[in-house]
């Protein structure tokens, strides 16, 4: 199965839950693949130092401009089952650079997904904080999409955006099939707010929302500081316990 993590709206803990989703169906036991289509790489800092430079040619750059073969770029991790795809700073650029292309480029990462599929039990995709063309290149390939939300003020900002661009992706035949496997409850508080702002997104979602809710928790932001998913730098704090439920849930749907 093929998953965005995806909301247009930063901090929402995007990358957060597409490393520690991603960590946690592989000590499962599932072959999983990560893959950082956000030019700020988040999710690649987790497992390339910051002081390691990604080479131009070794990312998915290469892959969505120079039409690499995927698995030219697809690095280990230390994690067992848990492989991924570093993303690069030039991504920032790379609607312009596909302007003019005379392909669907749209479709681009669906292509080159092709054979990986048959190799990995889950492919989780981290988006960027926007709805450009790698976001849409993301939903065309995927099966699924699970969007988390942050329990503030502004969470419900750009969800009917985003509501309208998966309609639209479905509606042009892109991907007909692209449904919602869930929305997820993020960086809660348990005040007053986030508890209005998660029971609104339980009555607009229904059934849509998980169970879990993910808390705001220190031991998360500094598990990505120290290059590790949350499972690996602290796995009995509330956020590891918190994605392990989660995980849980992925499975069952």
């Amino acid at each position: 199965m093929i998953i965005s993590i995806a909301n247009q709206k930063g901090g929402v803990a995007k990358s957060t839950t597409a490393i520690n989703l991603s960590a946690g169906l592989a000590q499962e036991g599932y072959k999983v693949l990560l893959i950082d289509t956000d030019a700020q790489a988040n999710s690649t800092r987790v497992f390339i130092h910051p002081d390691v430079e990604v080479p131009l040619e070794k990312s998915l750059y290469n892959v969505i401009i120079n039409f690499s073969p995927l698995a030219s770029v697809i690095r280990k991790t230390n994690s067992n089952n848990l492989s991924f795809v570093p993303a690069h700073i030039r991504l920032s650029g790379i609607d312009l650079e596909l302007a003019q292309a005379i392909d669907n480029r749209s479709e681009r990462l669906k292509r080159a997904l092709g054979a990986a599929k048959e190799q990995f039990d889950y492919i989780i995709i981290d988006t960027p904080p926007s709805l450009g063309i790698l976001t849409i290149n993301s939903f065309v390939a995927s099966d699924k999409l699970l969007v988390p939300v942050s329990t503030g003020f502004f969470a419900l900002t750009g969800l009917v955006q985003l509501q309208e661009t998966i309609d639209k992706v479905r509606q042009t035949q892109l991907n007909p099939t692209l449904g919602i496997l869930g929305v997820l409850c993020t960086l809660s508080d348990r005040t007053n707010v986030s508890k209005d702002v998660e029971m609104q997104l339980r009555e607009y979602f229904g059934e849509l929302v998980f169970k879990t809710v993910i808390p705001k928790n220190i031991s998360l932001e500094e598990a990505h500081s120290n290059h590790a998913h949350i499972f690996d730098y602290s796995p009995n704090s509330a956020g590891a316990l918190a994605y392990k439920e989660l995980v849980k849930e992925v499975i069952l749907r």
